[in-house]
């Protein structure tokens, strides 16, 4: 007989709960980003209007961007400036970390289910990304 569960015991989550997590993390995670990439088009339409006049200048404005933001210190640093590129670019990040956090999420539900394969395979696929990063950041 399994032992009884007193009031306020974590319960590991359903199937089910595991899929609305990590529905609500993308979900969340894709608002986010919309609502930064939104708000730095404004900031850079208000700043400069004229690189928005057309494609032509726009293309013309990015050539000639030798500090647009290559590095995280430099998109936080543009961001305290109020760059709309650097705040662009943050929200580019946060579109593409998105689905990292919703492994990481997901990773935590099977955890909490004591589901080990899926557990396992969650933290193998974070892994892998982990590793691609740091050989991206030492090899490029």
């Amino acid at each position: 007989m399994p032992p009884a569960r007193g009031a306020g015991a974590l319960t590991p989550p359903s199937p089910r709960d595991v899929r609305a997590a990590v529905g609500k993390v993308l979900h969340l995670g894709v608002l986010v980003s919309a609502g930064i990439l939104l708000t730095g088009y404004v900031v850079g339409l208000v700043d400069e209007p004229k690189w928005f006049d057309s494609h032509a200048a726009e293309q013309a404005h990015l050539r000639a961007r030798a500090g647009f933001p290559h590095s995280f210190a430099a998109v936080w640093d543009g961001i305290w400036r109020g760059s709309g590129e650097a705040i662009i670019v943050a929200g580019l990040l946060v579109l593409i970390l998105t689905p990292v956090a919703g492994l990481v999420t997901s990773a935590v539900a099977f955890a909490r289910r004591r589901d080990r394969l899926f557990t396992a395979i969650s933290t193998s696929v974070l892994s892998v990304i982990l590793v691609s990063f740091l050989l991206g950041r030492l090899l490029g």
